[in-house]
């Protein structure tokens, strides 16, 4: 019996190829998508920037930043994308001696780490050619790192400085010349060149600039304190590294505070680190999107595939076969599918990994350092996902087909029930309960977390327009005739009818259009409306008439700041810092989180606007209260007026007073600090801002002497409120191609499944255009019909999109704004309508065209 049902299947296939090329090419393009994201999410994985600066070191010594305040290593989940960017916490200098007499430990060597910036001969900062971070280091830390002197000799004076070969190109600098470098110790000093290091090809020199002083030099201009950045150990010859490691942790004592890695590349977080950490997060939404997509897909296209085959299970039944066997003949069908397209998209998925990887690196999502590595695993995931994918895609329609008794089915072959099965509509009440719940859980937890919750409901709300396509559509097609008969009476008017007497047909050619319309214009416009909010609110809280802003630089020296409040007409200067601090929180999943902490001077009040709900700001400029947003008040339980513990940057411990709570967060922050508090416990603290007060006095020639300010400070620059719009506004538009990514993947799925499921229903028709041709239609009249019900089709699927992209985009602007606020490229919108209009027209006209050039039968 199973052999007869096999024999079947296959005969099935056969005959009917144009029913499943739609779902074969479905699940070839999913498992293609899957196997390069698990190719690529493995080699991530496995991948690290190397060298690393501390290469010649065996070990290193450095702080723990996943302890919590209780004193315990909390490791941070999967999806805390942000946690491998926080940097480790310094180490006591103290623990130098200790290490150094641990038996197999050849050399200890405290590791110095602090804002250093060459200006070039041009006047211009130089910069690294991936970000801006540039260090300065002691010359003694060199022999640990994959530095070597090329030209010129070491620093030996408190006025000599060494180079690596990428910053000295860039920059013009020659040995022996004089060189300016910006520092937050002394803020700006000439050095002369004494040499030029040679630095590793790629990686390190790529990602930071690296300057070297005399060791007295470096220690004057570190940070103040008793403590390293990291201690640097290579082992005596012949001892073996790991054993080494244990005996330095023993020696040490200092619990989980402190660590030892053997892995000196976990040291310090470099640019390919975190574009290594983007490359994790996109391929692991880019293989969740594939199977998302080709199971809303494929359940469509068995649905409608299994819907023009019901006179075919209808005589199935009457010969005697059971509902057993139907399932089973369908079951078979649908693995045969996932196994031809298996054998297709696997190694044209591995194939296709390498381009997508170059792709990723091109656009900047990925790390020049990705290596394609490709393993067993993903390649054998990829093919269990595509036989569950394809058993849950048919799941449904097969159950509700293989129910069918044969009178009903004879019956519904001949006429189509125009009701809906009492599954799927509660199927479709059962995720909009669903997508109700998202929304509103969302909007009350507010802020980024509940917007992104809000945004979830996206998922739920197309599948719920899924399920309940046939009741949306009966609406929507009498309306969208009406425009079209306004066009053409005739025609148009029988293709109303057509439409409306076959909803379930319209519905399934429209799914997918929801589908690219909805998801993609949300997940777009949900990205460029939290830009366009943060860069209107940035201008909205700015009071100050001038800001000067880090200019290729990673922030600016405290002397900016103290030159700016000398100027003839300023009346008050503020300014702000950013560090990481550990704060106490009422959740049941942490004691304490990692935060990044502004840290806000006394005049904070007179340069912004910091939009309070409660509580007053008169804690927080004598430094001894915290401001907190409203969204993280609510999301760590923190109430005004309590007592917040706090570890600041260098390990001190400071309890302070939650004075306020603000809104507006978004692009600001959500833990304003003291930076009395702060910034004297922040290893070399850099300004993010430093913002004017003029006072009525206001000179015209303020332009002027801030012009002259920057040419002095060549890492800073000047702005207005209009200007910090533009540039919050022109900073995130990168941000937005792995959406733009999203949607290209996105359209290749729906355009896919709509012009399958066009193409079936359009096929199916042969003996209805031999009759219209019969009763005297042209095939200009029936190739018109078919346009216009295509249509109708393409209008009916962009109206339903436009309302889930609607829905959830206000949904998620309420949880972020309090309002409604949408923002995006209307061309976007505008493309993928016309896109989906275009995609339908051609997927009906092209077979119906080929179909109409025989002459019908007489």
């Amino acid at each position: 019996m199973r052999s007869a049902v096999l024999r079947l299947a296959f005969s099935t296939l056969r005959a009917r190829r144009s029913l499943f090329a739609g779902s074969l090419a479905a699940v070839t393009l999913a498992l293609m998508l899957l196997t390069s994201a698990g190719i690529l999410l493995e080699s991530a994985l496995r991948g690290h920037g190397e060298p690393n600066r501390f290469h010649g070191a065996s070990l290193v010594v450095a702080g723990n930043a996943d302890v919590g305040l209780d004193g315990k290593e909390h490791r941070p989940g999967f999806g805390d994308v942000e946690a491998p960017l926080v940097p480790r916490p310094p180490v006591p200098a103290r623990l130098v001696e200790t290490v150094r007499g641990v038996e197999g430990v050849r050399t200890a060597v405290p590791d110095l780490a602090f804002y250093a910036q060459a200006v070039g001969s041009d006047g211009n900062p130089v910069t690294p050619e991936q970000g801006t971070r540039s260090f300065g280091h002691s010359w003694a830390s060199a022999r640990v790192t994959p530095y070597t002197l090329r030209a010129g000799r070491a620093p030996a004076r408190d006025d000599e400085v060494v180079v690596d070969a990428a910053t000295a190109r860039r920059g013009g600098l020659r040995v022996g010349g004089p060189v300016t470098v910006l520092t937050g110790a002394e803020g700006r000093d000439t050095y002369r060149l004494s040499g030029i290091a040679a630095g590793p090809r790629g990686g390190l020199t790529k990602d930071q600039s690296a300057l070297f002083f005399a060791p007295d030099t470096a220690a004057r201009l570190a940070p103040d304190g008793d403590r390293v950045h990291a201690i640097a150990v290579t082992t005596a010859a012949g001892a073996d590294p790991e054993r080494v490691a244990d005996r330095v942790r023993a020696a040490l004592g200092a619990g989980p505070a402190v660590t030892v890695l053997t892995d000196t590349g976990g040291t310090e977080v470099s640019s390919s680190d975190v574009l290594f950490i983007d490359t994790l997060v996109f391929v692991v939404s880019m293989g969740s999107l594939a199977v998302f997509v080709a199971l809303f897909v494929m359940a469509g296209g068995f649905a409608f595939a299994i819907l023009q085959r019901y006179q075919e299970i209808a005589l199935l039944r009457v010969v005697g076969a059971t509902p057993r066997q139907i399932k089973r003949m369908l079951g078979w069908e649908t693995l045969l599918v996932a196994i031809v397209g298996g054998v297709i998209a696997i190694p044209a998925g591995a194939a296709l990994a390498g381009p997508l990887a170059d792709a990723l690196v091109s656009l900047g999502i990925a790390p020049e350092e990705l290596k394609v590595e490709v393993g067993p695993w993903p390649l054998a995931g990829a093919a269990v996902a595509g036989l569950v994918i394809t058993r849950l895609a048919v799941w449904s329609a097969a159950r509700r087909a293989a129910r069918v008794r044969p009178a009903e089915a004879l019956r519904e072959a001949a006429a189509p029930e125009r009701r809906m099965p009492r599954s799927r509509l509660l199927t479709g009440l059962a995720f909009l309960v669903f997508t109700g719940l998202f929304l509103a859980f969302g909007i009350s937890m507010g802020g980024l977390s509940g917007a992104g919750l809000a945004f979830g409901g996206v998922l739920t709300l197309l599948i719920a327009a899924a399920a309940l396509g046939p009741a949306l559509v009966r609406p929507l097609t009498p309306f969208v005739g009406a425009l079209l008969r306004t066009f053409s009476r005739r025609t148009g008017q029988l293709a109303l009818a057509n439409s409306t007497a076959a909803p379930r047909q319209v519905a399934a050619a429209a799914v997918p259009i929801v589908l690219m319309v909805g998801f993609a214009v949300s997940a777009l416009f949900m990205q460029t409306t939290q830009q366009s909010v943060a860069a209107d609110w940035a201008g909205q809280r700015l009071t100050a008439s001038h800001v000067l802003l880090p200019h290729d630089a990673e922030g600016l020296p405290p002397g900016v700041a103290e030159d700016a409040a000398k100027l003839p007409g300023v009346a008050a200067v503020s300014s702000t810092s950013t560090a990481w601090v550990r704060t106490s929180v009422h959740t049941d999943e942490a004691e304490s989180v990692t935060a990044r902490a502004l840290g806000a001077d006394a005049n904070v009040t007179r340069a912004l606007d910091i939009h309070l709900k409660d509580g007053d700001l008169r804690g927080l400029t004598a430094g001894r209260a915290v401001a907190v947003s409203v969204e993280q008040a609510k999301e760590y339980g923190w109430k005004t007026g309590e007592r917040i513990r706090l570890r600041l940057p260098d390990g001190t411990r400071r309890e302070l007073t939650i004075g306020a709570r603000f809104d507006r967060s978004l692009g600001f922050a959500d833990l304003v600090v003291p930076a009395a508090v702060l910034r004297p416990h922040t290893p070399d603290p850099l300004l993010d801002a430093v913002y004017l007060v003029t006072g009525p006095d206001h000179r015209p020639s303020l332009d002027r002497d801030l012009a002259r300010l920057t040419k002095a400070w060549p890492s800073a620059r000047a702005a207005d409120r209009d200007q910090v719009q533009e540039a919050g506004a022109a900073g995130a538009v990168d941000e937005t191609w792995p959406v733009y990514l999203f949607s290209a993947l996105i359209a290749a799925f729906t355009a896919l499944a709509l012009a399958n499921t066009v193409v079936m229903a359009t096929l199916v028709r042969t003996g209805e255009f031999a009759m219209l041709r019969l009763i005297g239609a042209t095939r200009r009249n029936v190739l018109a019909l078919v346009a216009w019900e295509s249509l109708v089709v393409a209008g009916c699927g962009v109206l339903l999109g436009a309302a889930v992209a609607g829905i959830v985009l206000s949904a998620t602007s309420l949880a972020l704004t309090g309002g409604i606020h949408i923002s995006g490229p209307p061309g976007f919108l505008l493309a993928a309508a016309a896109g989906a209009v275009a995609l339908a027209l051609v997927s009906a006209l092209v077979p119906a065209w080929r179909m109409l050039r025989e002459r019908p039968a007489r």
